[in-house]
C-alpha cells in the first residue's frame, strides 16, 4: 500500500517536473522573441519586464519542485553520507521501519516501556557516533580486541594490566589472548606491557614478585614483550593510572573494567585521536613509577 502511494506520488512529481520544464522553455523562447524583434521597433518595456518576471517565477518554481522531490525521496546530506556505507543504510532503513511499526501500537504501558528502552538505545548510538564501542558483561570484547591487534599496519601495542588476583589472564580466553601476543611478536609487532601489582604479590622490600606471578611475567619477558612493573601502593594517589588499558598504535584505545574477581564488567574501544592522546599521556605518567623487569632480574642476580 505504502509502495503504491509512493509510486503515484513519484509519477505525479515527474509529470509536474515535465510541465514546469516545458513552461520554462516556453518562457525563454517568449523572452528572447520579445527582446529580439529584429527589424521592428524596440519592444515595450512592460513586455520585457513581464517576460522576465515569468521566466524567473517559473525557474523558482522548478527549483522548489526539485528540492521537494529530493526531500520526499530522502535525499538529505545525512542519507547521502549513509549511501556511501551500504551496511549503515540498511541499518537506517531497518530502524525507520521498526519505529514505524512501534508507532502503530497504542497501549500506553507498551509505549512507556519502549520509550525507556529507546533512550538506552539512543545513548548507545550516541557513543557509537563518537567512535566508542562498549561491551558489557561479556567476553565478546576479545573478538574486537584480537581483530584490531591483527589489523594491517599495527606496529606497536602498549598494554597496562592491573593484577589483583592470581587468575588474571589464566583462564582459556586469557591464555588465547596471550598466545596472540606471542604470535604478534614473531610478526614484528612491538609489545610493551606495564604490570600494576598489588602489594600482596610484590611486597615492599621484596626484589621479585610472588613466584606464581613472577613465572607468568618472566614468560612474557622471555618471549619478547617489554615488561615493566609498578607497585599499586606507589600510584594510589594517581587514581587515573589504576586501570587496565591498551593503546593500539595510533588507531584506537581499549579500557577494561574488572570486578573484584577480575571478571570483565565492561570493555570500551575508542577510535578517536583524542582518546589515543589521553591514554598515551597516562602511559607516560605511569612510566615515571615503573621499573623494567630486566632491571629487577639484574638486581636479583647481583644479590645471589
Amino acid at each position: 500500500m505504502n509502495h503504491s502511494i509512493r509510486l503515484r506520488s513519484r509519477l505525479a512529481s515527474m509529470s509536474t517536473n515535465r510541465l514546469l520544464n516545458r513552461l520554462v522553455l516556453g518562457a525563454v523562447v517568449f523572452t528572447v522573441a520579445v527582446i529580439a524583434q529584429r527589424g521592428q521597433e524596440p519592444p515595450a518595456p512592460h513586455l520585457v519586464a513581464a517576460a522576465l518576471v515569468l521566466l524567473v517565477t517559473l525557474v523558482c518554481l522548478l527549483r522548489a519542485q526539485h528540492r521537494a522531490d529530493a526531500s520526499s525521496q530522502g535525499d538529505s546530506p545525512a542519507l547521502r553520507q549513509l549511501g556511501k556505507h551500504p551496511d549503515l543504510l540498511v541499518a537506517h532503513n531497518s530502524f525507520s521501519h521498526s519505529l514505524s511499526g512501534i508507532s502503530e501500537h497504542t497501549d500506553e504501558v507498551f509505549r512507556d516501556t519502549v520509550a525507556v528502552r529507546l533512550a538506552t538505545i539512543q545513548e548507545e548510538l550516541r557513543m557509537l557516533s563518537e567512535g566508542k564501542v562498549v561491551f558489557t558483561g561479556t567476553e565478546s570484547w576479545r573478538t574486537a580486541y584480537e581483530r584490531i591487534l591483527c589489523s594491517p599496519g599495527l606496529e606497536r601495542y602498549l598494554s597496562v594490566a592491573w593484577l589483583r588476583n592470581e587468575d588474571y589472564w589464566r583462564d582459556a580466553p586469557g591464555r588465547h589472548s596471550m598466545q596472540l601476543n606471542y604470535d604478534l611478536i614473531q610478526l614484528g609487532v612491538r609489545i610493551e606491557r606495564t604490570l600494576i601489582l598489588n602489594d600482596f604479590f610484590w611486597p615492599s622490600g621484596a626484589t621479585l614478585p610472588a613466584k606464581v606471578i613472577c613465572q607468568w611475567i618472566e614468560e612474557q619477558y622471555k618471549r619478547g614483550i617489554v615488561v615493566r612493573l609498578v607497585r599499586e601502593s606507589e600510584i594510589e594517589d594517581e587514581p587515573e593510572l589504576l586501570c587496565d588499558f591498551g593503546i593500539y598504535g595510533h588507531r584506537a584505545t581499549g579500557q577494561l573494567d574488572l570486578d573484584e574477581q577480575c571478571r570483565a564488567e565492561r570493555f570500551t574501544l575508542a577510535f578517536t585521536p583524542e582518546k589515543v592522546r589521553l591514554f598515551e599521556e597516562r602511559w607516560r605518567r605511569l612510566l615515571l613509577f615503573a621499573v623494567p623487569f630486566r632491571d629487577v632480574l639484574d638486581r636479583k642476580a647481583r644479590q645471589t
